[in-house]
């Protein structure tokens, strides 16, 4: 009997876990009301830069970088290293730009 639960405990969190993961797939299929768009050609914004850690993502085609919160600068030459920026911050000489839109 304790190995029939057991058995069922697994199928039923890897139903769970896979409907998560459709769920997150059709997530990012397309841009979240709350999100900020930024052209991905735009230089010098944290969105599009590579030290930026926000939450975001590249339209399947590139042009676009959409931003769903702030995000913590991870360059060590700017003044904003270690502090919460937004994604339109900026213009920065320091900037690098995100491998993800290359």
């Amino acid at each position: 009997m304790h190995s029939r639960r057991t058995a069922f405990r697994l199928i039923a969190t890897g139903v769970a876990a896979a409907a998560g993961t459709t769920a997150i797939a059709k997530e990012h299929a397309a841009p979240v009301a709350d999100s900020i768009e930024t052209p991905a050609g735009q230089a010098g914004v944290c969105a599009t830069c590579q030290f930026w850690g926000g939450v975001r993502r590249v339209s399947p085609d590139k042009q676009k970088v959409y931003s769903e919160s702030l995000g913590w600068c991870n360059n060590s030459a700017s003044p904003n290293f270690q502090k919460k920026t937004t994604p339109v911050s900026g213009p920065m000489k320091m900037w690098l730009k995100w491998d993800a839109l290359a």
